[in-house]
């Protein structure tokens, strides 16, 4: 767990700075926003004397990294490399332990709070949204599969005919301040983790009050009273694996109407 530490503002803002420049320069050797941004931060924070890992641990999550890029193994299809490599060192250096989160699930929050804060916020007001397709779509009109050895080849040649909108070729680079996601990205969770490691690490931890209560050890005594309310209602006929739409069609056609209907082998219910 990392410890509280001073960091003043000039020290504070060279990190962030860092961290785009890291960023741009990693996501041209790599052609990776999740890999690039997670190295950026790492190195962001090193070159100032904070060590987040030891170097054999960042390799190994380097590598981790790689099939988180392009979404999901370079399918478009999840969230941006960016945005999950910020949360994943968010997270990390929030620090809650196992063992407090096994007592109480409500933690869950404390690491999700900032993430939301410092970059999902910002991706969606800046690039409309957080998952990979979108984001490129609506930086550059282009989102592609890139598992796809065609699109990938469609591209590598927009890249090259459009140097200034692609992600990683752009010429305009300027102080930290480019608008790819992965410097964007590694910029904001940097000032996110220098503003956690301004506190304590249980302050870390604090919740805002509206989320506070909502762990499930504490829910669930006073949930259970309205469940067994419900289940006196019928509620979500729990009987039935039928959807309401079915259900309607049953009232209409019949067990063996429905059926007809029906893909796989589910019988319909025998009322």
């Amino acid at each position: 767990m990392l410890g509280k530490m001073d960091i003043d503002e000039e020290r504070r803002n060279r990190i962030i700075d860092k961290a785009g420049h890291f960023a741009d320069e990693i996501g041209v050797k790599y052609m990776a926003c999740a890999p690039a941004a997670f190295g950026a931060i790492c190195e962001a924070f090193k070159s100032e004397g904070i060590e987040l890992f030891a170097p054999e641990i960042q390799e190994v999550l380097t590598q981790g990294m790689m099939g988180l890029h392009g979404g999901i193994a370079m399918t478009g299809v999840g969230t941006c490399g960016a945005v999950t490599a910020a949360t994943f060192l968010i997270s990390y250096v929030v620090g809650v332990p196992t063992a407090k989160l096994e007592k109480d699930g409500n933690l869950n929050y404390a690491a999700a709070i900032p993430a939301l804060e410092y970059v999902i916020d910002r991706f969606e007001e800046d690039y409309g949204a957080i998952d990979c397709l979108r984001v490129r779509y609506n930086r550059v009109q282009r989102a592609l599969d890139l598992t796809d050895p065609d699109a990938r080849i469609l591209e590598m040649t927009f890249a090259l005919l459009q140097r200034d909108k692609c992600g990683m070729t752009s010429d305009k680079f300027e102080g930290g301040r480019d608008q790819t996601p992965p410097v964007r990205g590694a910029r904001w969770a940097a000032e996110a983790i220098c503003d956690l490691l301004e506190m304590e690490p249980e302050e870390r931890w604090d919740l805002p009050p509206h989320l506070r209560g909502l762990g499930p050890q504490e829910m669930m005594p006073k949930l259970q009273k309205v469940v067994e309310v419900l289940k006196e209602l019928g509620w979500g006929h729990p009987e039935e694996k039928i959807s309401y739409r079915e259900y309607r069609k049953l009232k209409l056609k019949g067990k063996e109407g429905l059926e007809k209907e029906r893909l796989g082998s589910v019988s319909a219910p025998k009322q």
